[in-house]
C-alpha cells in the first residue's frame, strides 16, 4: 500500500490507548508499553498515526492490561472493545454522544461523518436495515476484521443496545459489520 492510500488515525486517538494503561499500570506500565511496541509511543493529537501502529499499540495495551487472560484469537475482538472504551474518554466522543443522546442507529448511520474526524484514507458508508438494524461497510483499512466487530458490539453494548454485530470480509480490505439489536 503506498503511503497516499495508507490509512491513518489521529493521534489524539491513538493517544486515549496509552493513557487507559498510563491510568492502570503506571509509569513502569508505559516503559513496558514502549519495550513491546518497539519505539516511542509518543504521538501529537494531530499526527496521522499509521492504522497497522495502532493496531499494534492496542495488541501491546491488551497484554499489559490483561497479561494472558486474553486468547490469541480474542484478541483482535477485546482490542476493538478497548477501542471503543478509549474513545469514548475522548473530546470527540463527549461531542457526539451529547449531541444523538441515546439514539444508536442515528450515531451508526452517520459512522461515515464521524469517522472522518478520526481517520484518513479509511472509507465508511452506511445502510439502514430496518428499525433496528444497519450495515457499516469499511474499506481500505488495516484493522483485523474482528477488531471493528469488539468495537461496534462494545458501543452497541454501551448505549443498552441487546444485540449482536455479524462481521463479513467481502473482498481485500473491505468488511462488513451487520449490527441488529433491541432496546433495553
Amino acid at each position: 500500500m503506498t503511503n497516499k492510500n495508507l490509512p491513518t488515525i489521529k493521534g489524539i486517538f491513538v493517544n486515549s490507548h496509552i493513557r487507559a494503561v498510563k491510568k492502570t499500570k503506571g509509569e513502569a506500565g508505559i516503559r513496558k508499553f514502549q519495550r513491546m511496541f518497539g519505539k516511542s509511543v509518543n504521538f501529537r493529537n494531530t499526527q496521522d498515526v499509521p492504522v497497522r501502529d495502532e493496531v499494534k499499540i492496542l495488541e501491546c495495551a491488551i497484554k499489559i492490561l490483561y497479561g494472558d487472560k486474553i486468547s490469541k484469537k480474542d484478541v483482535a475482538f477485546e482490542a476493538g472493545k478497548l477501542h471503543f472504551r478509549d474513545f469514548a474518554t475522548t473530546p470527540l466522543a463527549k461531542i457526539i454522544f451529547a449531541v444523538f443522546k441515546n439514539n444508536f442507529k442515528v450515531m451508526m448511520i452517520q459512522t461515515e461523518h464521524i469517522a472522518g474526524h478520526v481517520f484518513q484514507r479509511v472509507q465508511f458508508q452506511t445502510q439502514d436495515l430496518g428499525e433496528n438494524a444497519v450495515r457499516v461497510v469499511m474499506k481500505n483499512n488495516d484493522y483485523p476484521l474482528d477488531h471493528f466487530r469488539g468495537l461496534f458490539q462494545e458501543w452497541m453494548d454501551y448505549m443498552g443496545c441487546r444485540g449482536k454485530v455479524v462481521a463479513k470480509n467481502s473482498s481485500k480490505n473491505t468488511y462488513k459489520y451487520t449490527m441488529r439489536w433491541r432496546k433495553g
